[in-house]
């Protein structure tokens, strides 16, 4: 237990017989039974596996589906527990809590709950479907109201196996790759919200990307942005989109459509849709590193939002393509939640509370090598009068172990935050952290940080210093 709690801790690798892993994904609609203002309907997007026979625990993102709160986003945790009936069908009953907000909607706090009570019933293959009533509340808005519920789920086997181990597997979908990116959005004559020119606004964000296996010419992906500078300031997008591309790997075009949520920052998407499509070519540097230059065209179904998008994406590719699943790569996942103790500035002028906002953090660090890791973070509010406010940070840390037990690790990031009448400068910042893990058990420690975030635009805004308290967990794909 001792040899293997230092593999967790140290990101060594033990060989330890694995197989492909099912994760479950479920687009989710949740039908208000009365009027809630500017929002009649949720849509969520689900990520959940199971963790114990009939258990089932992941991650939930929720938006604006339906009335006019396009830019409203609430991310958390997911609980559900499913009782088998018989003839591919299931009773499941459910709880989330998480926090966000955004479209003007949440003046408070913004944690959300929502239970849920829902009939599954297996369709075709690897697909079922769901009908089922639930109840939402969001703390801070006048959204409190039961709710019909419908959803599609896919079963998925991912090349994938808990703790950092070195056997390969020999099936199973792939990450493919991950793409820190930068977007420009170039508006068509469109009028914010409030009816004033929408600007341009440049965007940062991140990219994950999935392909049957290691060979494949096309591939799925789940890509996230937040306005960093310009105009909009509180923008944020979430796409799920296919990708062709001429080949799988060298020198090559591709072409990609992608629809999604989003809003934020007085920018115009109606009830929150959109949809892109677009192309580019990927060029090969080394390493596995490649650059993907590209444009878009996005635009909202239902809001005054059209807009040109030029981007520029770097590319970390997985995996030998002449030797399928054979490479591994080290990772880890932290679920918790983040203190922001604010400075002065903090608020934007004429906002005097003074609450400090505490947010539900999600993290997911890929190691580069036994000890320097590249590293993603989102927040969403929950508490604190801040209802709307949002955080995405990309960077890279070192973990630096003590004994068996302890590592401490030192982070710095970068990204875009915005929403809640937070004064982010633009939505730019800058963030630092140093963190200490207790290992508590096989795949698994608790971790303790320490750190501040700064807007990095102007003098002023947002400083706070931030407490951070999570759990861990490590694991192991292969490409």
């Amino acid at each position: 237990m001792k040899k293997l709690m230092m593999g967790i801790a140290f990101g060594c690798t033990l060989s330890v017989p694995v197989q492909a892993a099912p994760i479950e994904f479920r687009y989710g609609l949740d039908v208000f039974t009365q009027s809630q203002g500017t929002l009649d309907a949720l849509q969520s997007i689900s990520v959940l596996r199971e963790i114990r026979p009939g258990l089932h625990f992941g991650q939930t993102l929720y938006s604006a589906a339906a009335g006019d709160a396009g830019g409203l986003f609430i991310g958390g945790f997911e609980l559900m527990k499913r009782v088998p009936l018989g003839r591919g069908m299931a009773l499941e009953f459910g709880g989330f809590i998480g926090g966000g907000g955004g479209a003007g909607l949440v003046a408070g706090d913004g944690l959300m709950t929502r239970g849920h009570v829902t009939l599954r019933k297996h369709l075709f293959g690897n697909v079922a479907g769901t009908l089922g009533f639930s109840y939402i509340d969001i703390s801070g808005s006048p959204v409190s109201t039961p709710a019909f519920n419908f959803g599609l789920t896919r079963d998925t086997d991912f090349a994938f196996a808990p703790g950092h181990v070195s056997d390969g597997v020999s099936s199973g979908r792939v990450v493919w790759a991950i793409k820190p990116l930068i977007k420009q959005f170039y508006p068509q004559n469109n009028l914010r919200r409030n009816g004033t020119p929408l600007g341009t606004m440049t965007l940062m964000g991140f990219e994950a990307s999935f392909a049957a296996s290691p060979n494949a010419v096309t591939e799925t992906f789940i890509q996230a942005t937040g306005a960093a500078a310009g105009d909009g300031e509180g923008y944020a997008d979430i796409q799920v989109g296919y990708r062709w591309k001429t080949s799988a790997s060298g020198l090559r075009a591709f072409a990609e459509v992608a629809t999604g949520f989003a809003g934020g920052g007085d920018v115009d998407t109606g009830g929150g849709f959109i949809v892109s499509a677009g192309g580019g070519v990927a060029l090969p540097l080394f390493g596995g590193f490649e650059a993907e230059i590209g444009a878009q065209g996005t635009t909202a179904i239902d809001g005054d939002f059209t807009a040109l998008s030029p981007y520029i994406r770097a590319s970390l590719n997985f995996g030998d393509k002449t030797r399928p699943y054979t490479d591994a790569r080290h990772w880890q996942l932290t679920l918790g939640a983040t203190y922001q103790e604010p400075n002065s500035g903090f608020r934007k002028p004429g906002i005097t509370t003074n609450a400090a906002p505490v947010l539900l953090e999600s993290s997911i660090d890929l190691f580069l090598t036994d000890r320097i890791y590249f590293t993603g973070n989102a927040q969403t509010v929950a508490h604190g009068d801040a209802g709307g406010y949002a955080i995405g940070l990309l960077g890279f840390g070192y973990a630096m172990p003590l004994n068996n037990t302890w590592t401490v690790s030192l982070e710095g990031l970068a990204g875009a935050a915005g929403g809640g009448g937070v004064d982010t400068g633009g939505g730019l910042v800058g963030a630092a952290r140093v963190e200490v893990d207790y290992a508590l058990r096989q795949n698994m420690a608790i971790s303790v940080g320490l750190g501040t975030m700064q807007s990095l635009r102007g003098g002023g805004g947002a400083r706070p210093i931030t407490l951070h308290l999570g759990i861990k967990t490590a694991f192991t794909t292969f490409h």
